[in-house]
Order: C-alpha cells, then structure tokens, then sequence
C-alpha cells in the first residue's frame, strides 16, 4: 500500500517538474506521465510517458526528457520526501495511440458490415 501512494506522489511531482521546470525548447507538446513503477527498495523508479508533439517528433522529445534525467531526480528530491530518491528511467508509452489504432480497425469492421448487410437487401 505505501509504494502505491510513493508512486502516486512521484508521478504527480515528476508531472510538473516537467511542465513547469523543463526550461528546455526542444521539449514541446503535451506530455503526460502515464505510469511510475517504483521498486520496494526504492532504488529505481519507472516513468512512462506519453507525448502528443504538433511537429510529430516525439522521439526527439523523449530523448531530450530521457537526458534530463539527472535535472528531474534532482527536482525529485525537492519536492517529495523520501529518505531515498529512486534513479528515474524513462519509458515511452505508446498504449494511446495503440488504443486508437485498435479502435479505428473496429470502426473500418463495423463499417464495412453495415455495407455488406446494406448490399445484401
């Protein structure tokens, strides 16, 4: 139970080090903190992310947030009180768009049903 409400306050924490402490320009779009995954030792903490950029490059997105990695932990520290702060690593989560695409295919499925039940009367 207590990991979970660690996780819970490092994911919020991270959220903002992100959108309100990254002065860095290359790191645009809407980011969100999808997921933080801490170990019970906290040693080492998962963090994925999602990334809606305008430009769609997302990749350099991730990257320049997977390098400022040291700058977010470093924040970390600041924000929430643990007796140890845990390395961050970062993961792009791509299950949005994974659920998009699942649900357009449905939605071509349905689609192409009614034009053959259309057809066929």
């Amino acid at each position: 139970m207590r990991i979970l409400k660690i996780n819970s306050e490092i994911e919020k924490a991270i959220s903002e080090i992100i959108t309100y402490e990254l002065k860095n320009p290359a790191i645009t779009g809407i980011i969100s903190v999808t997921k933080v995954d801490t170990t019970n030792d906290l040693e080492y903490c998962k963090v994925y992310i999602s990334i809606f950029t305008p430009n769609g490059d997302k990749e350099e997105v991730f990257n320049q947030i997977k390098h400022s990695a040291g700058f977010i932990r470093k924040e970390l520290c600041n924000k929430v009180d643990l007796r140890k702060v845990p390395y961050l690593t970062f993961y792009l989560d791509d299950s949005f768009e994974y659920g998009n695409k699942i649900e357009s295919k449905l939605d071509e499925i349905e689609k192409s049903r009614k034009e053959m039940e259309n057809g066929n009367k």
